[in-house]
């Protein structure tokens, strides 16, 4: 519901990008996402819980 939701808000817009990690690729897999072709993430990060 909350994927339709957002769906619903955003169709308008060309492209909808999300970062997902590991454990939920597949559920965004399953709504429509695919990953983008060579992209790949990167980040300054300087937390302590991943």
């Amino acid at each position: 519901m909350i994927m339709d939701k957002m769906q619903e808000k955003y169709s308008h817009f060309h492209m909808q990008m999300l970062t997902a990690d590991g454990r939920s690729v597949n559920f965004y897999k399953k709504n429509g996402f695919e990953r983008a072709v060579k992209t790949q993430p990167m980040w300054i990060y300087q937390g302590d819980e991943h």
